[in-house]
């Protein structure tokens, strides 16, 4: 059997849909749902983003407190070292030339006028080399 089709042309062009007042409340409580939602999650995941880079810094700060405590115990010890007396006295000895003072090097000067009064400047001329004057004051550490 054959079966027949009509082809009827049916004009829609003037029909205008009916809006349903409900619809775009619906549309607007799942947009707000939607928006906090992901404002939650976006929210989260920021937070747990931030707390992973502090744990970085927190790290990396930690490793340099170690570094500079290190450090500061290092130039402690060398300056434990440097102002050790018997090396001071090797160097004066050994690489200065200095010797321990003879009894007519040593000399007891004019004590020094109190605080509150004042002071004039002595200007008595220099005899002799200036040279051998500061000869005379060297000295090493006994």
């Amino acid at each position: 059997m054959k079966e027949i089709y009509y082809v009827k042309q049916i004009d829609n062009s003037q029909l205008v849909p009916v809006i349903d007042p409900r619809a775009k409340r619906q549309y607007a409580g799942i947009l707000m749902l939607a928006i906090t939602v992901f404002g939650v999650i976006l929210s989260s995941a920021w937070q747990r983003f931030d707390g992973v880079a502090d744990g970085y810094r927190l790290e990396t700060l930690r490793s340099e407190k170690q570094r500079m405590l290190e450090a500061n115990r290092k130039l402690r010890l060398e300056e434990a070292s440097l102002g050790d007396p018997v090396r001071i006295d090797t160097i004066a000895r050994a690489q200065l030339g200095m010797t321990t003072l003879a009894p007519p090097q040593i000399f007891a000067g004019a004590p020094l006028p109190a605080a509150d009064t004042p002071a004039l400047a002595d200007a008595r001329r220099v005899s002799g080399p200036i040279a051998y004057q500061v000869k005379t004051f060297a000295a090493a550490v006994p």
